[in-house]
């Protein structure tokens, strides 16, 4: 009896020992096979796998790598994605003078050019256009600071005035462009021009478009209701009238002189009827800005929906002389915009509304 119980307990013993090898068999083999164990085995430490293991697909892609610190530090990036990891390690081996956050930031806005301080400054301007990158590069070669390289090449200065020019955007409506590099049809015409009262201008006949013309009726009836005399001197003019009024400057004084006074016909904003010209009841356009009239306009124009098209200061960038009496109508929350910072249209038009498109 005590023989069987003996060689029973033996069994029972067998048995657990057995049991006790497979677990630990199964478990070892698990453990191999793990991705920790893996992971471990290439080279990455027990705080790197805790965190690794957390994206699976970066799991997957690591344990097909040998080990290289460069992946946990592009890992850790600000604005890192998994889906870029190839191009951004590809991008870091032909430059890898680059920080890490700049390639991350290249990568993930799609570009493909050569790293330098100067690309990631453009990049991250407050008025980059990503499809202007290469004329922004290209302009470094006239102008080195960034401010005025973007400013420059928004305004379409890195062309000569009248090259590369095309017809302006109609359906932008109130804030369509026509400038030396933006034109109109020689038979454009707006189709809600209104004939002006004679309180409001110096010119028999002149006109307006509609919404333009009652913004700045509105303007010279405040103005007149606290002392000053705002009138029209010059609205619409149609490509005929342009052509005859820029053919006898460039008569009378040269071409660089009409260039810098006048626009060529198709390029004059008083074809689109949104702009025109003011003086004082007793000044013309050249006197204009003596006058109390003057300062009035400077600061109050925009709450109507106006803007001084052609300021002190721009005209590099306008391609025009200053001209203190020329107003443009952009519609009151943009006339506001641009006055607050100190915005030419071309600017404003550059980036808030062509690259909006």
């Amino acid at each position: 009896m005590a023989k069987k119980k003996k060689f029973k307990r033996k069994k029972i013993f067998l048995l657990l020992f057995i049991l006790f090898v497979i677990i630990i068999s199964i478990y070892i083999i698990n453990l191999v096979n793990s991705n920790n164990y893996k992971l471990k085995k290439i080279g990455y430490n027990e705080e790197e796998i805790i965190e690794i293991v957390k994206d699976k697909d970066l799991t997957d892609y690591l344990l097909k790598h040998e080990y290289d610190e460069l992946y946990l530090k592009i890992v850790n990036t600000k604005d890192y994605k998994f889906k870029n990891i190839d191009k951004y390690i590809n991008y870091y081996k032909n430059n890898s003078n680059a920080p890490l956050n700049d390639i991350v930031y290249i990568i993930n806005n799609d570009i493909n050019k050569e790293y330098s301080e100067n690309l990631i400054s453009i990049l991250k301007h407050k008025y980059f256009i990503k499809d202007r990158l290469d004329r922004y590069l290209n302009y470094l070669n006239k102008k080195t600071d960034i401010d005025d390289v973007i400013r420059d090449v928004n305004s379409n200065l890195d062309y000569e005035f009248y090259t590369n020019t095309k017809k302006t955007d109609l359906s932008k409506d109130y804030l369509l462009i026509v400038n030396k590099y933006y034109y109109l049809d020689e038979d454009y015409q707006n189709s809600n021009l209104v004939t002006m009262e004679s309180n409001y201008t110096k010119v028999s006949g002149a006109k307006l478009e509609k919404k333009t013309y009652e913004a700045f009726k509105k303007l010279s009836d405040d103005a007149r209701s606290q002392g000053y005399y705002i009138l029209n001197n010059s609205a619409y003019r149609s490509y005929d009238t342009q052509n005859n009024l820029y053919n006898n400057y460039k008569a009378q004084n040269g071409l660089i002189w009409a260039d810098s006074y006048s626009a060529r016909p198709g390029h004059s904003e008083h074809q689109t009827g949104l702009a025109l010209d003011v003086a004082s009841a007793s000044t013309t356009l050249t006197t204009f800005e003596n006058t109390k009239e003057f300062i009035w306009m400077k600061e109050n124009s925009y709450k109507y929906g106006f803007i001084l098209r052609y300021p002190k200061g721009k005209e590099y960038i306008t391609g025009y002389n200053y001209e203190a009496w020329h107003y443009r109508y952009v519609g009151e929350e943009v006339a506001k915009f641009i006055y607050e910072n100190d915005l030419t249209f071309e600017e404003y038009y550059a980036y808030y509304v062509e690259k909006n498109s």
